[in-house]
């Protein structure tokens, strides 16, 4: 991970996880069937998610177990490891 952080994406309503039509709660729930929901829901098109998956990566504390930009925590994970790793080799090539 870098020094730089990502800030909080600027939701604009247009977003699934601020649709009135969707449950808030599907996107910090424990059931399986709400997370898949969040996620394909996020994955279907959120003008923010490229954004919102930053944010979640750079703070993990903050994004916690929930699902952001249609990942969970252990995808985060992997992710921060690999951008770590990738940081790494190219810091000493």
């Amino acid at each position: 991970m870098t020094g730089r952080l990502a800030p909080f994406p600027r939701f604009t309503g247009t977003e699934p996880c601020q649709d009135p039509d969707y449950d808030p709660d599907l996107w910090s729930s424990s059931d399986p069937v709400d997370r898949a929901t969040a996620q394909l829901a996020c994955l279907s098109g959120c003008p923010v998610r490229e954004k919102c998956l930053a944010w979640a990566i750079d703070h993990p504390t903050e994004a916690g177990d929930d699902i952001w930009a249609g990942t969970t925590k252990a995808r985060r994970n992997t992710l921060r490891r690999e951008f770590s790793a990738t940081a790494t080799r190219r810091k000493s090539a």
